[in-house]
């Protein structure tokens, strides 16, 4: 505000003081900024350091304070403008005490906006940096950009973490000087920085083990003593650790100081987690009935983080109205994982199982053994390779066979969504090839090929509309329909599968009208899951395919196609999955919907 107009209204004030009574009296106002309304970034700046604005709601008690509070309101004005390179605004301030509410205006003119002319970064007494400073582009301060305070003040948070990618972990920034030049409207930036010695990693010290041993945790480690310091290779260690799943918090830090020989000491913070856990689920599905599943494991075995779980289930339970325990799934099995077997990032993982099941296909009791080795080969990629051993019984409307297979199974999987349970963004593929030689029994050699994918879109970037799209394609090569066993066929429908269609009940059925299976499978899913509150979501659904009896898909066999709707209810172990959905082109022996409750996305 100019010093003839505070005058003049101040002497206005007085005036209207003397003529009335002196008693408090609130001062309402409205507050209007002009001369920014092209440029809608400051007036948001402008109107959020604002007092006047801020304390609208508790008016000053008399006019003089309303003046007080707009002088205050300039010097802050002019200091957010320069803060966004604006070094020769101008800002004015007008108050009109004569209208209810009083009304304040503000007037800017901000002229205009200096550029980064120059940035340099240098040592101690301008010394150049060793292996060169980080470019002004890297650092996000190009020359010739707007000379923005929090701009320059982001460039400066990056220039250590750059000499940390060379080396130099114990880089301290001494100064920031800034000199701006009206002439050019310009400003000079120059960091200042003492970048310490370039240093190898050193000893390592780990803190807080108990149950776990020193060399599980040490393995984990992608360095060796000596070698190049990289801050890379610190986060690649500490996600190495978590992801052994013993330790519920892992940080690794440097000590202060480097030592003698320029080795930068690693330490190493550890929390265990319980070892031991257990845990239960159930499910329910119209046509599959009800299931209940418990689980036991521990995660540290032998005290190399070595883990075993056993789980048992049942299923089937009121399945086509059965209420006999023979007629009911049952399945046992045990499975070990090593971590780090022959080499870091590599996992050997044992299994046996034995279970008795009873879907409409078939009838089959069996015993299958496994072992296999995986290892990742980049981030959310891991392959597989392994052998399994199987015997079995299986009984269906066509025969019965009694099966001793061997089997190489090899997988490849390339996860890069963002959440196990609930994706909202990224995709999904995966792989898998299993070659069986029948040894002995009634079965012929054989092999099962599957591939699939799904894809997450996040419309709005905040998980509240997420679009979501799943495929499968698979095919059993070398032999036909009833050279395969009932159980290594491909089958279609029910809640992860074709939605609407009975467990198994898509594709081609017997003469009994019981599901006979294919040897090649093509499914499709798309679903759009909308958030009505933070916990809740309603999700419509389209799924389609089918099984052929072919080696190949016959598409002008046609799809079977179901729509749904569903809801989720969000909690901290997953969403809760309902979903309810129709047939829309149902062949006799089709119920008319089917509804399915489980913990998870459908996909």
């Amino acid at each position: 505000m100019s010093q003839g107009r505070w005058q003049k209204w101040m002497l206005m004030a007085a005036a209207a003081l003397a003529a009335e009574p002196i008693h408090a009296q609130e001062t309402k106002y409205e507050v209007v900024i002009e001369g920014v309304d092209d440029h809608p970034h400051l007036s948001k700046l402008l109107t959020e350091v604002s007092s006047l604005v801020a304390l609208k709601e508790d008016p000053p008690p008399s006019p003089i304070g309303l003046g007080r509070r707009a002088d205050a309101d300039l010097d802050r004005f002019r200091a957010a403008l320069r803060s966004e390179g604006f070094y020769d605004a101008i800002v004015d301030a007008e108050i009109d005490v004569d209208v209810v509410p009083a009304k304040v205006l503000i007037r800017v003119e901000e002229g205009a906006r200096y550029k980064v002319t120059t940035v340099a970064i240098a040592g101690p007494n301008e010394q150049p940096l060793p292996d060169g400073a980080p470019t002004p582009d890297a650092l996000g301060l190009a020359i010739g950009s707007d000379a923005r305070a929090p701009a320059v003040v982001d460039a400066e948070g990056r220039i250590l973490p750059r000499l940390a990618e060379k080396g130099y972990a114990y880089a301290r920034l001494l100064d920031r000087k800034l000199i701006v030049d009206h002439a050019k409207q310009g400003m000079d930036v120059t960091y200042v920085v003492d970048p310490g010695p370039k240093v190898t990693f050193g000893d390592v010290t780990f803190n807080g083990l108990d149950e776990v041993s020193q060399r599980a945790a040490r393995r984990r480690l992608p360095w060796r003593e000596g070698d190049a310091y990289h801050p890379a290779a610190m986060e690649e260690g500490r996600q190495a650790l978590a992801d052994l799943g013993v330790f519920s918090s892992v940080r690794l830090r440097l000590a202060d100081q480097p030592s003698g020989d320029q080795k930068a000491p690693v330490l190493v913070d550890l929390a265990e987690r319980e070892m031991n856990y257990v845990g239960f689920g159930a499910d329910y599905g119209t046509e599959d009935g009800f299931g209940a599943n418990a689980y036991w494991g521990d995660r540290n075995l032998m005290g190399n983080a070595e883990k075993l779980r056993v789980d048992a289930s049942v299923a089937g339970i009121s399945r086509r109205g059965e209420t006999s325990a023979s007629d009911f799934d049952y399945r046992l099995a045990g499975t070990y994982q090593q971590p780090d077997f022959l080499s870091r990032r590599q996992s050997l993982n044992l299994s046996a199982e034995a279970l008795s099941e009873r879907p409409d296909a078939y009838r089959r009791q069996a015993l299958v053994l496994t072992g296999a080795v995986e290892r990742k080969l980049g981030k959310g990629l891991k392959a597989s390779l392994g052998m399994t051993a199987e015997q079995s019984k299986i009984e269906e409307s066509q025969q019965t066979t009694r099966n001793t297979l061997v089997g190489i199974p090899a997988a490849i999987t390339l996860d890069r969504s963002n959440d196990l349970l609930n994706p909202t963004k990224g995709f999904r593929l995966s792989g898998a090839i299993t070659p069986y030689l029948a040894a002995f029994g009634d079965s012929n050699s054989f092999t099962v090929a599957r591939v699939g994918g799904s894809a997450y879109f996040d419309f709005k970037d905040d998980g509240w509309y997420v679009g979501a799209l799943r495929g499968v394609y698979g095919a059993v090569i070398g032999g036909g329909l009833l050279d395969v066993p009932a159980d290594k066929r491909f089958f279609a429908g029910g809640g992860g599968s074709i939605r609407g269609y009975g467990y198994q009940e898509v594709g081609p059925r017997d003469d009994k009208g019981e599901p006979l299976g294919g040897v090649s499978l093509l499914e499709m899913s798309a679903e759009m899951r909308v958030k009505v509150t933070a916990d809740i979501a309603v999700v419509p659904f389209v799924d389609a395919g089918n099984v052929y009896t072919t080696e190949y898909p016959k598409l002008g066999q046609g799809l079977r196609y179901a729509a749904g709707i569903g809801g989720r209810y969000y909690t901290v172990i997953g969403p809760i999955r309902l979903d309810v959905a129709v047939p829309l082109n149902k062949r006799d022996g089709d119920k008319a919907f089917q509804f399915y409750i489980s913990i998870g996305q459908a996909f």
